[in-house]
Parts: structure tokens; C-alpha cells; sequence
């Protein structure tokens, strides 16, 4: 960033007022160099700064390129990252623009291609230098050299050993990009890998030599053989995986007090639980959606597990409320008195065999029985009298 330029336009342009100046302004500010090149904000970080709309933005943006205000710059500066001097996806790179200085005594300085070759090389060159510089310490405000056979760049040019400010870590913006000298300070505590790349140690203390927890391991190679055994495909693990693993790992163990086993455990039995479940099987292809999507599969987990439950509960209180059938008791003929009659199956089952024998003419209805019928009653009256009744029906 440099104030020099968007000073610059606020005393010599008055072309454009109001919104278009403001924009011009701030990429004056945002410049690289002190002559105006090389910025490349967003659209809606501009728009955010001066409070307008990306619109707006972009209408002002093209009235400064028809005023000749404004330029297209070398692309290449947003193409690498000037913090990691990694390089940036294409969809994330911006437009970088040169605010065009119209007859000023600004200073020039060279825009060097900033490719991502000549960065790595640049920040390499860096680190040389520092480890052959004297160390420095903390003396006040101002840093210090210590007694040193050599000169340091902060000795003054007149050999005594008076410290002098660092004029030049004052100006790092401005400085060629293949002369930044960088240093390194301890990172915050925000859970985001150090600076150096190297992964830390996990919680549990088992992660191997390329950073991967076993755990992760664990919860990546189950969900392939659940899925193997289907015959459905799973996406090889990457780094990435790994790292989305780890971590919800850690977000489920801290919701069960840091019980890293059971929260391994509970993992698995989600993905055992997939199969019942098309609509995620078929989504749940690789350990990484398996982690973006945990919240959902976890809620839908726990609801079928409630379900199943209710059913189990309902199954169960059906089976207590059916009434237990008894068996039809045998009818005991002796523990009632009977009475034999003509038509009683005692009497029919005795007499039955000498049916033939007697003649059926006649009606006991109308007081005339027929032989048959009186040789019945004279057998139950028998019957009766074995019984011990005095009389028969």
C-alpha cells in the first residue's frame, strides 16, 4: 500500500468527483509502488471500503479507463500469493490495474515480473541472507546489534558501533519484491497449520510420519469396506481427506468430554448405518463428504435410531397387552348331576346297536310312542336308577 499516490490524486485530479474518485483513491492506496502500479483489489473489497455498490464500482472503474485515468497492469501480481508466494487459482485472481500519474514528479520504480519461480528464488535468497546476518535483540523500541567482527547493515557508514533505525523494514511495501527480507514471528494459537507447513503433533500423539492420524486412518478405510461391500467405488484418500477426518474426529470426541474412542466409535456406527440410508450412500463417496456433511448424516442417524426404538417400544407393549388364550376345559360329567333322558346321547349311544329290533310307528307328541321310543325311556329310567336318581326326564 502506498499513501504517496492517493495523495497525489486527491490534490491533481478533479476530472472525476464523488464515487469515481473514491475509487481511484483507493486504488491509489492499495497500489504497490509508489508511482501507482501494480493494485489489484476486488471488486467488492472496493466496493466495501468506500461504501458502494459493486455496480458502481464497476461503472467508476470503466470511467476511469475512458479518462485515461486508469490502466491494465501487469496480470502476473495477482497470480502469486505475495504472502506464501504460492500460486493463486485462476477463478480467484483478480484484475490488476496501473492509476496513471499524469505529468507528477512521483518517483518510477521497475515492476518486475513477479512469476512464481522468481518469488520462491526471491524468498529463498531471503533466508540466505538472514542466516548471515548478526542476530538482533529487543533493545526498546529500536533494534540493537550485538558486538559482531563484521559490519551489520544497521552499523552507521562511519565504523563506530552507534545504532541506527532500520530505515528499510519501515518500507517492505515498497521494496521490489525480490528484495523483501521477511521475519519469521511465532504464530497466535488459531488451530491453522504454522507457517513453516509443518503439520503438528494430533491430540492423541499417534500420527505417523506424514502427519496422518490413525484414527483418520481408521474411519477412511472402514467407510471403503462398508462401501466395497456393496460394490461401490470410494474416492482414494488425499491429504485433504485426512486433515477433514482429524478434525472431526476432534469435534466429536470434545463433544463427549475429549473420549477420542468413543468418538472413533460413534463415526463408525454412522457409516455401518449408511447402507439403510440411500439417499446418502449414494452421496457418501469419499471421507471428505463424509466430514462436510457429518451435521446432516449425524441428525438423520439419530432420528432413525429414535424411530427404531419407538417400534421396538410399541412391539413390545403389544405383546403385554394380548391376552394369554386359555384352554377350553374338559367338561366333567361327574362333577354335575345328570339326568338321562330320551334323547340323551347316553341312552342313544347304548341303544343305538338294537335300533332295528323295535318298530318306529307311533308319536310321543301325541301320546301314542312308537316301540322305539318307549324301550329309550325304560333305559334311561335305568340309567337314572344306576345313578342313584329317582326319576327320569
Amino acid at each position: 500500500m502506498t499513501v504517496v499516490t492517493m495523495v497525489w490524486v486527491q490534490e491533481h485530479v478533479h476530472e472525476v468527483r464523488n464515487a469515481t474518485k473514491a475509487v481511484l483513491s483507493y486504488l491509489a492506496f492499495k497500489a504497490r509502488y509508489d508511482d501507482g502500479t501494480a493494485a489489484w483489489p476486488a471488486i467488492g473489497t472496493i466496493a466495501g471500503a468506500c461504501g458502494l455498490s459493486e455496480k458502481t464500482v464497476q461503472r467508476s472503474i470503466d470511467q476511469l479507463l475512458d479518462l485515461g485515468l486508469i490502466e491494465p497492469g501487469q496480470q502476473n501480481f495477482s497470480a502469486i500469493n505475495p504472502k506464501t508466494g504460492e500460486p493463486v487459482r485462476r477463478n480467484y485472481q483478480t484484475i490488476v490495474w496501473n492509476v496513471i500519474c499524469k505529468e507528477s514528479n512521483l518517483p518510477t520504480e521497475p515492476c518486475e515480473d513477479p512469476s512464481a519461480s522468481k518469488v520462491r528464488a526471491a524468498m529463498k535468497r531471503a533466508e540466505r541472507a538472514k542466516a548471515k546476518m548478526s542476530p538482533l535483540k529487543n533493545g526498546g523500541n529500536k533494534p540493537i546489534l550485538t558486538d559482531s567482527d563484521k559490519m551489520s547493515p544497521l552499523e552507521s557508514q562511519d565504523g563506530t558501533n552507534d545504532v541506527v533505525e532500520d530505515k528499510m523494514s519501515e518500507k517492505l511495501d515498497k521494496m521490489s519484491p525480490n528484495n523483501t527480507l521477511k521475519y519469521n514471528y511465532p504464530s497466535l494459537p488459531t488451530g491453522e497449520l504454522p507457517a513453516s507447513g509443518k503439520r503438528p503433533t494430533g491430540e492423541d500423539g499417534k500420527n505417523d510420519e506424514t502427519g496422518r492420524s490413525s484414527e483418520a486412518v481408521t474411519v477412511m478405510d472402514h467407510l471403503t469396506a462398508i462401501r466395497s461391500k456393496l460394490s461401490l467405488t470410494t474416492s482414494t484418500p488425499t491429504k485433504r481427506d485426512h486433515a477433514k477426518i482429524g478434525n472431526l474426529v476432534n469435534r466429536v470426541a470434545k463433544a463427549h468430554d475429549a473420549d477420542r474412542a468413543v468418538a472413533v466409535a460413534l463415526i463408525l456406527a454412522v457409516i455401518d448405518w449408511l447402507p439403510a440410508n440411500t439417499y446418502w450412500l449414494r452421496r457418501i463417496d469419499s471421507a471428505r463428504r463424509l466430514a462436510d456433511n457429518w451435521d446432516q448424516i449425524a441428525n438423520d442417524w439419530t432420528v432413525s435410531q429414535l424411530e427404531n426404538q419407538r417400534e421396538r417400544d410399541t412391539e413390545a407393549r403389544t405383546r403385554d397387552r394380548k391376552p394369554i388364550s386359555k384352554p377350553t376345559p374338559i367338561p366333567d360329567h361327574h362333577s354335575e348331576r345328570h339326568v338321562h333322558t330320551l334323547m340323551c346321547e347316553h341312552v342313544l349311544n347304548d341303544m343305538k346297536p338294537h335300533e332295528a329290533e323295535y318298530d318306529h310307528e307311533g308319536s310321543l307328541r301325541s301320546g301314542h310312542p312308537s316301540e322305539w321310543q318307549l324301550a329309550c325311556m325304560r333305559h334311561a329310567a335305568e340309567l337314572n336308577q344306576r345313578d342313584g336318581l329317582d326319576k327320569a326326564a
